[in-house]
């Protein structure tokens, strides 16, 4: 670099660090806050968004070792977006606390870059499982982007949940990057970076221009929007249901292809070892729409298969604690969602001994329905 160049970097570089102004001239921030999402295997992915692109990375001490786990795509660290996304191992994370950091790059050249400010979050003090404790998990689908009568239903809820399971449409389509910011937003909102989120897609989210680029931000063991975890004593898999229409409908222009998408998941399905340790007591299906028959792919075979006792959907915009479609050896339920009556129906799952307890509440604070599931299924 020569030396007027070096010496236009270094003004910049110091104008910016002090007033925080890229060239654009919008102040650099952080703007959605982050939020932990289960990403499969035993890893998370922290996901915040900044007000101008820039890097990411997170900071936290394990086992008396500082560490940095920047937002990197072999080798490279991403600098060309506002959304950060940084991919961390469970053990690191859960009952720790972590920071997370971004700086302004507003241009990245071959042998040089602009840089401005970083701005970092304050500590998070990040839960995780710990021995005995009792799971709840709040399961929320069919938002549709809109918060307000969700909010009102999970205040009504005493219990603090241990993760959010948001079980998709929790927007109704993906034309833009704001509809994608909206997903992180509300998962931010509902867990303050302090619990995991299990996000899974709807037949909405498929919908729209920015869809597919949607999986490379949860960065997944298997790189498509379906994967497994575990929390506890309970071991999921989260499924993607795609489309509820063939690929041929007109809604979608020619420019679907769940036929291959769903085929693949289901062969990553039939080939998936459940988790067998010790203390691993539920064994659960998180899946958008309840219908097991996906794309002319049965699921209820290798679901079966892996010992899954409960298949927990949404879709219908409806609260059904035994749903009856077919023969399945496992209990089939239909989590609630946007309700035209009701506002919201949310649900609350707790695992206590061999038992699933249901609770549903409405946006009104009513007790929607109550069950209690034996999980001792063979």
């Amino acid at each position: 670099m020569n030396t007027f160049m070096s010496f236009l970097v270094m003004i910049f570089t110091v104008v910016n660090s002090v007033i925080g102004i890229p060239s654009t001239g919008l102040i650099f921030d952080i703007d959605t806050p982050a939020a932990v999402f289960e990403s499969g295997d035993d890893m998370y992915t922290v996901i915040w968004t900044t007000t101008k692109k820039g890097s990411g990375y997170i900071t936290y001490s394990y086992a008396g070792k500082d560490y940095t786990v920047t937002d990197q795509v072999s080798g490279n660290i991403r600098t060309d977006d506002t959304i950060h996304s940084v991919r961390v191992p469970k053990a690191h994370l859960d009952r720790n606390t972590y920071t997370y950091h971004s700086e302004s790059v507003p241009f990245k050249f071959g042998y040089f870059a602009f840089k401005g400010k970083t701005v970092s979050s304050e500590p998070v003090e990040f839960g995780g499982y710990s021995d005995g404790e009792t799971v709840r998990f709040l399961v929320l689908s069919d938002i549709h982007a809109e918060m307000g009568p969700v909010l009102e239903a999970v205040s009504h809820f005493s219990e603090k949940p241990s993760m959010i399971i948001l079980n998709g449409d929790i927007v109704s389509s993906m034309e833009f990057k704001s509809n994608f910011v909206k997903i992180l937003s509300y998962a931010a909102e509902l867990t303050g970076g302090k619990i995991p989120a299990a996000y899974i897609r709807g037949n909405h989210e498929p919908r729209g221009e920015f869809a597919a680029n949607t999986a490379q931000y949860f960065k997944t063991s298997t790189g498509g929007l379906y994967y497994t975890f575990n929390y506890g004593p309970v071991w999921a898999i989260a499924g993607d249901s795609g489309e509820d229409k063939e690929d041929s409908h007109k809604e979608y222009s020619g420019l679907v292809d769940f036929t291959q998408y769903i085929a693949d998941e289901t062969k990553w399905l039939n080939a998936l070892e459940p988790d067998t340790a010790e203390g691993n007591l539920y064994r659960l299906c998180f899946v958008h729409q309840p219908y097991l028959d996906f794309y002319g792919n049965d699921w209820i075979s290798p679901l079966s298969d892996k010992g899954i006792q409960a298949v927990i959907s949404g879709h219908t915009h409806s609260l059904v604690l035994d749903y009856k479609e077919g023969s399945a050896p496992f209990h089939r339920i239909i989590d609630g969602g946007k309700s035209e009556e009701f506002g919201y129906i949310a649900t609350m799952l707790t695992f206590e001994g061999e038992n699933m307890n249901l609770r549903s509440v409405r946006a009104d604070g009513t007790t929607a329905g109550e069950k209690a599931y034996e999980m001792n299924l063979k």
